[in-house]
């Protein structure tokens, strides 16, 4: 007998229905912050909080990260390995609770991966002007624009990024609306506090011609 997939996370039946509405609530806010940071380039941008403390202290880390974590697959990607892991890390985040039927963390990792998105196109975008402060301070070590120099795709820079920005914003929409969509489906319908992922034989009824 098959049984019906339910979440597996045992830790998320014990959230509570508003706190977890608070908490898409709150992306909602860092979405509509980002909605206006990431697509227009001034020298120096000045970020909202908490958007800028989540930038400065979780994005950064994990984009300087990406830089040592590839650094030994050659040039290329030593310079993509901090955009490519800014987005990958919340990305492969998102894939672990999805196999854990996680209907809270898997959402909540996925906007993280579309904001990501939106952060690395504003990198894209500046790539022609290199007027964005860079970690290491001089404007040859822009990634991207030493990326798009290398790819002879500089005129492009601008198309790929507002794919890149559009492309975060619908993934972070669709998370958000996917965790508030989970969130009131399993308050109105919980699932059981125990969950069988086999049948035992001797647990079925026997059947009599």
């Amino acid at each position: 007998m098959k049984l019906p997939l339910q979440p597996l996370d045992p830790l998320e039946r014990l959230i509570p229905l508003g706190l977890k509405i608070a908490l898409f609530l709150f992306c909602m806010l860092m979405l509509y912050q980002a909605l206006d940071v990431f697509i227009y380039l001034t020298p120096r941008p000045q970020l909202p909080a908490p958007l800028s403390f989540i930038r400065m202290f979780i994005f950064l880390p994990m984009h300087e990260g990406g830089h040592m974590l590839f650094f030994w697959l050659g040039r290329t990607m030593s310079i993509l390995g901090g955009s490519f892991w800014q987005i990958m890390f919340p990305f492969l985040s998102f894939v672990i609770a999805l196999r854990q039927r996680a209907t809270v963390v898997g959402p909540f990792a996925l906007f993280w991966t579309g904001i990501n998105m939106m952060d690395v196109s504003l990198y894209m975008r500046d790539a022609p002007h290199r007027i964005l402060p860079l970690l290491g301070g001089h404007k040859s070590g822009h990634d991207w624009w030493n990326l798009f120099r290398t790819w002879d795709m500089m005129g492009s820079a601008e198309t790929i990024a507002d794919l890149m920005y559009f492309g975060g914003i619908f993934v972070s929409g669709i998370s958000i609306m996917a965790g508030i969509g989970f969130a009131i489906y399993y308050y109105i319908n919980p699932p059981p506090m125990k969950q069988k992922f086999y049948q035992d034989p001797k647990d079925e009824a026997p059947e009599y011609p």
